[in-house]
Order: C-alpha cells, then sequence, then structure tokens
C-alpha cells in the first residue's frame, strides 16, 4: 500500500482572477512555495479567494497542466506527435512517445506531478478546513461557491492522479492498487485505496460541489456547477457507469448554455470550452513542445490519413496546420492552428463540450442505441464543417471506429487522446501514428515515488 505524508502550505493567489495579467504574478515551481500567515490570508472573504485562486495558478505550472498534462507528455503518449521523435527532443519527451514510464526521466517527472498535484490538494484542504470555521465572513452565496470550487477542485485533482498512476478499470477490477485520497492536512500517513474506492471518493466531492454551486452560472474560468457535472461524465464513463455518464452528459448537452462553433476563426472553438485553466506562462511552455529545439508536429501525409480519409473531408475545420515560426499554412505546416499565433494563447482547454457528445455517444452505443449515436456525431459533425453520415444508423463497430477518430481529430495535442487510449486499454500495437517503436516494457501507468 501507498503511503503519503502531507506538507500543508498555506498559499494565496496574488491576482483576482485568472483571465487577467494580474495572475502573472504568482510564484510557479519555487523548490518551496510561497507561504503565508493563515491568520491574515484566511481572515477576509477576499482572502479565501485568492488562496482558492492560488490553486488554480499552481495548476498551471510546467509540469501540470500548463504544458506535460497537455500539450507535452500526454500529447506525445497520446500519439498527437509524429515529426522529429527523436532524442534530440530530450529524454522526458522521447521516452513518453515509447511509453517507456520506467525511464528516470518519467521517473523524475512522475515524482514532480505526484509532488506538486498532492501539494494543491492540501492547499485546498487546509482551505476547506478554515471556511469551516470562518462562515460569518462570507456574504451572499460566497461560502457555497468558494467551497463547492474547491471540493471540485480536490476532487478533479485525486480523479487525474488516479488515471495517471492507477490502472484504469478497462484493465483489471476496481479492487485494483489506487492513490491516497486526501481530506485532512493532519501529520499522520494517508493510506492508498483502491481504483473503486478513489472514484468513489471523487464522486462524493463532486456530488456535494454540484449541491453547493449555482446552476446558473457558467464562468468557464473556475469550477462552475456545470462543470463539475462534466467531471462526473467524465469519471462515470471512466468507471464503466455509462447509465449516469449518459446523465450528466445529456443534461449538458440539453442544458443549451452552451452552443457549438458556427465557424473556424479559432480552431481552439473556445465558446465551447466549458473549463479554461488561466497559464501565465504558455508562450513558454508552448514554444518549447511546439517550436524551439523540439518542434514537434503532424505530418502532412498523417493529416489527411486523420482527417479527410473513410468518413472525413478536407474541409474539416480542424484540419488546419500551420508553420510554428509564421503562423502561416505555407512552409511547414506541422502545428495545429489552434496554436497559432505559438505563444499567444494564455488559456488552455480543460472540459470541452463535444467531450460531452462523444460521451454521450458511447453511452449510446453500449445501450444498443445506434441512431442516437449516430445523430450525436452527426451535431458535432455539422458544426466542423463535415456532411452527416449517409446512414441514420452506422453499425457498432462503425461507431466504436467514428467515436475514436472523433476524439483524436477534435483533442490533438490536448493531452486528453492518452486517457482515452488508457479507457478503452488499447493494446500498444493498436496505437496510431506510431513513428518509433514502443518500449518492450510499455505500459499505462505511471510510477509512483518511492
Amino acid at each position: 500500500m501507498q503511503n503519503l505524508r502531507i506538507k500543508i502550505i498555506a498559499v494565496a493567489g496574488l491576482g483576482i482572477l485568472l483571465s487577467t495579467a494580474s495572475c502573472k504574478k504568482w510564484i510557479n515551481n519555487t523548490p518551496e512555495p510561497l507561504q503565508v500567515d493563515e491568520s491574515i490570508i484566511f481572515s477576509t472573504e477576499k482572502g479565501f479567494q485568492e488562496a482558492l485562486t492560488g490553486v488554480y495558478l499552481q495548476m498551471g505550472a510546467e509540469s501540470l497542466y500548463g504544458r506535460d498534462l497537455t500539450v507535452g507528455v500526454l500529447s506525445l503518449l497520446g500519439r498527437s506527435y509524429d515529426l522529429n521523435l527523436n532524442e534530440s527532443i530530450g529524454g522526458l519527451f522521447y521516452q513518453s512517445a515509447r511509453y517507456n514510464l520506467q525511464d528516470p526521466s518519467l521517473r523524475v517527472y512522475s515524482t514532480k506531478v505526484w509532488s506538486n498535484m498532492y501539494q494543491s490538494i492540501a492547499n485546498l484542504n487546509n482551505l476547506l478546513i478554515n471556511l469551516e470555521r470562518k462562515k460569518n465572513l462570507f456574504t451572499g452565496n460566497n461560502y457555497q461557491r468558494i467551497k463547492g470550487e474547491a471540493l471540485a477542485l480536490r476532487a478533479y485533482l485525486h480523479f487525474d492522479l488516479l488515471r495517471l498512476f492507477a490502472a484504469a478499470p478497462a484493465a483489471g477490477t476496481l479492487s485494483a492498487p489506487g492513490i491516497p485520497y486526501v481530506t485532512t492536512i493532519n501529520a499522520t500517513n494517508t493510506i492508498a485505496g483502491t481504483v473503486g474506492a478513489g472514484l468513489d471518493q471523487c464522486e462524493e466531492d463532486l456530488t456535494n460541489a454540484e449541491s453547493l454551486l449555482d446552476t446558473k452560472d457558467i464562468t468557464n474560468y473556475r469550477i462552475n456547477n456545470l462543470i463539475v457535472k462534466g467531471v462526473l461524465a467524465r469519471l462515470y464513463l471512466y468507471k464503466g457507469d455509462y447509465k449516469k455518464a449518459s446523465d450528466y452528459s445529456n443534461a449538458i448537452i440539453n442544458s443549451n448554455k452552451l452552443a457549438l462553433a458556427k465557424n473556424s476563426t479559432d480552431v481552439f472553438f473556445p465558446a465551447e470550452n466549458m473549463f479554461s485553466l488561466y497559464i501565465s506562462q504558455a508562450p513558454v511552455f508552448h514554444k518549447a513542445v511546439l517550436g524551439g529545439q523540439a518542434k514537434l508536429g503532424f505530418s502532412a501525409a498523417n493529416q489527411t490519413a486523420l482527417y479527410a480519409t473513410g468518413s472525413g473531408v478536407i474541409a474539416d475545420w480542424r484540419k488546419s496546420f500551420v508553420d510554428p515560426l509564421t503562423g502561416l499554412g505555407t512552409g511547414s505546416p506541422f502545428m495545429p492552428r489552434k496554436f497559432a499565433v505559438l505563444g499567444s494563447k494564455t488559456s488552455f482547454p480543460m472540459i470541452r463540450l463535444t467531450e460531452m457528445y462523444y460521451i454521450a455517444a458511447e453511452c449510446a452505443v453500449n445501450a444498443r442505441d445506434a441512431v442516437t449515436a449516430t445523430a450525436l456525431l452527426d451535431t458535432v459533425r455539422i458544426h466542423r464543417n463535415l456532411p452527416k453520415y449517409t446512414l441514420t444508423a452506422l453499425s457498432t463497430d462503425s461507431l466504436n471506429v467514428e467515436i475514436r477518430r472523433e476524439y483524436q481529430k477534435e483533442f490533438i495535442a490536448e493531452g486528453q487522446l492518452f486517457f482515452y487510449f488508457k479507457r478503452k486499454n488499447i493494446p500498444f500495437s493498436s496505437l496510431p501514428f506510431t513513428s518509433i517503436p514502443v518500449d518492450a516494457n510499455a505500459t499505462y501507468v505511471f510510477v509512483k515515488p518511492e
């Protein structure tokens, strides 16, 4: 069983929220995070909000969602790149492409992820405990909102730790070893539970958050009620609870609070982003992967293979790649245009509306409802400049192929494909666009620190 000893650190955000330049004042990736006097930071309502903001900003670190849990390591594992995959890109990236998670560079990286995410969880737990002691400070519904956000973030981080450091349910059973689910700030060791227990604890935090957060709030730069529903849909699908995954994903679709894109001005389709995380150093992080020494990209041949063969068409808005140096479609157009101009994006999509369509479609396939599954995919297709399928009900095998291809097209270089491959327990020999062989000891499970 894995033990975890948590060091508690109080943190505060130094800006009031995530879409502003003031957030750049935050200190990221320091050996010892900024420590503050709790009697000061938790003495006002604003202080609680700043402490919560600090956690969002910690999540934007290079080792986390700022780079390597999105465009970096996880996108290499997710087969979003097939160019320049050689040892010159460095051990971390090269061994990620080989699924060699036992390599020393990946072990060091795994330790960073583990430490940084549990550090953020400790900060959330500290905030939650102080929140209960200071209820009288809050006005309006701010107590419920801050508590709901903190609970949801705690679940979000634990869920991704579980998806990284434990086997997927599809690969074994829910009784397989999981991760420590930490809800306290005392100095005692926290023991790792099973995968099933971890998912249950995530579910509990998320459902409590759902009951606290206002259903009318659709602000997407921090956790809201709709985002919580999206994480629950993602969690239930991972667990294999298709009924609940269907209920939550369809609730989001049918709420009509977000709409699918009608143009390709920005192929990140920002209006569809349910949750966008502010990344203060995104220009540096993205250039390190898509420019600079690495210059990872997706070849023209495979762009055509993915987007324009089979049921695809060359006019698919997502089949849009540019030269990272110029941002133009001429020269060496191997970078997804959604990152252009390279270094200009300061937020990153964590959950998108299209994922809810794909979850609902997969659940419909499981329920043997091919008409509904096909219609859900068709809805996304017409908002990506593709025609509907020629059949109103594709076969089960065709639907499974189309859902997988949609994940690949939609989430290229966003980190989500690794989680899809792992959730489906896809054999390494069947992974797409493999330009280098995987390691003999390839695995989907990151190594836990000693």
